[in-house]
């Protein structure tokens, strides 16, 4: 055996046995390494300087009564939203600013027209009324039937100045009244009301009957109070 022979023994015995033992030694060396890292992991977590936050129920409420007060602020820049309609210059739906009046949201569509019912809008508007969200104002034309412009309670409640209410010299619009204006008629609770806003609109009066918002009796009873 030659001394090149003699020193290439050492280096393919290692060679074999890495070849017979190959898998073994790739799993033997991944845990080793998966040890090191988990290890390591473990070391820095115990010995971390952040310090850990714990959260209280107090804090979650607080956080709660922050997006309510946000949402309230958010309604109150947002504003109230009315239906100015009839006899004025611009006609139409306005977004104004919490607590306006009555004659804000007329001077937003433009002021009166010139045949304007003035007449009836002196004795019967008031002017200073505070408006509530989702109300409307209509104004009459010179000769235009009352009863054809009743709608619901436009301002703020509390006031007695209506500025055109559910009902007029003692009847009541099917189309127009509210839930309380319906509810003052004898015979007619909330249950029937209800119905009686469902259907709207109506062509004619005796149309509540035949969309089974009210009885054919009680229709009777009350017919002679009642307008569309």
């Amino acid at each position: 055996m030659t001394d090149m022979e003699g020193e290439e023994a050492p280096l393919v015995k290692v060679k074999e046995f890495i070849r017979t033992y190959k898998l073994p030694l790739l799993l033997g060396g991944g845990s080793v390494i998966c040890l090191f890292l988990s290890l390591l992991f473990l070391f820095r977590s115990v010995y971390s300087t952040s310090p850990i936050e714990f959260k209280t129920a107090n804090s979650f409420i607080d956080r709660s009564n922050d997006r309510s007060g946000s949402v309230s602020g958010e309604m109150t820049t947002r504003g109230i939203v009315v239906d100015v309609a009839g006899a004025v210059v611009k006609p139409g739906v306005y977004t104004l600013p919490v607590g306006s009046r009555v004659d804000d949201a007329l001077t937003a569509a433009g002021g009166l027209t010139k045949n304007a019912d003035t007449v009836y809008v002196t004795k019967v508007f008031n002017r200073a009324a505070k408006l509530v969200d989702g109300g409307k104002i209509y104004v009459p034309k010179v000769g235009e039937d009352e009863t054809s412009y009743i709608v619901g309670t436009t301002i703020q409640k509390g006031d007695t100045s209506h500025i055109v209410s559910g009902s007029v010299s003692g009847l009541v619009s099917i189309n127009r009244a509210s839930q309380s204006d319906l509810e003052s008629l004898s015979g007619i609770g909330p249950a029937t009301a209800t119905k009686i806003i469902s259907g709207r609109p109506y062509q004619t009066i005796n149309e509540v009957v035949s969309k089974k918002a009210m009885s054919q009796s009680l229709y009777d009873k009350l017919k002679s109070q009642l307008t569309l």
